[in-house]
């Protein structure tokens, strides 16, 4: 697990950025010079110091495989109580295909229970992702829905906010 002084931080936060782009399980060709930029980014927009406060303060976990000194693969836990969520785990799409986001999954999963977490969970973007997750014991139990502002008739150029839509019963 990395802690919040560790230099490896920026890249573990990045590699889930340049993953996401290509958010396959593919090798592709994204690597070490994306990887770099978006730590860069990361680093400069004050992302790394919010997560590192969130190690020290202990509501983020982060794992990182590394190889070489360079992140391939990392993500991040998000212990609160007795629950965590799994969030980010993303691999290099130059470095897919070696089992290390089942590695990072499961070296949070462990820091989750040594932790006294009772309750890990986590959604996946596409089958292919889950049937790893499924690897690791988790099961699927539900349909993740998402709920977003609506925009009423009438908002949007004053910038004031719109009344929500009622939902139909």
């Amino acid at each position: 697990m990395i802690e919040d002084g560790d230099p490896a931080l920026p890249y573990a936060l990045a590699v889930p950025y340049v993953a996401f782009a290509q958010p396959d399980t593919q090798v592709g060709a994204a690597g070490t010079r994306e990887l770099a930029e978006a730590a860069r980014q990361l680093a400069e927009d004050g992302s790394v110091d919010v997560v590192a406060e969130r190690i020290r303060d202990g509501y983020t976990a982060v794992a990182v495989a590394e190889e070489d000194g360079v992140a391939l693969c990392a993500g991040q836990h998000q212990p609160v109580g007795a629950v965590s969520e799994i969030v980010g785990v993303g691999t290099l799409p130059s470095a897919r295909r070696r089992g290390l986001g089942l590695a990072v999954t499961a070296a949070l999963v462990a820091d989750a229970r040594e932790r006294g977490v009772r309750t890990v969970f986590l959604a996946a973007n596409n089958d292919d992702v889950a049937r790893i997750y499924e690897r690791l014991g988790f099961r699927r139990i539900a349909t993740a829905l998402i709920a977003e502002p609506v925009e009423a008739a009438g908002a949007g150029e004053t910038g004031e906010a719109a009344e929500a839509v009622e939902p139909a019963e």
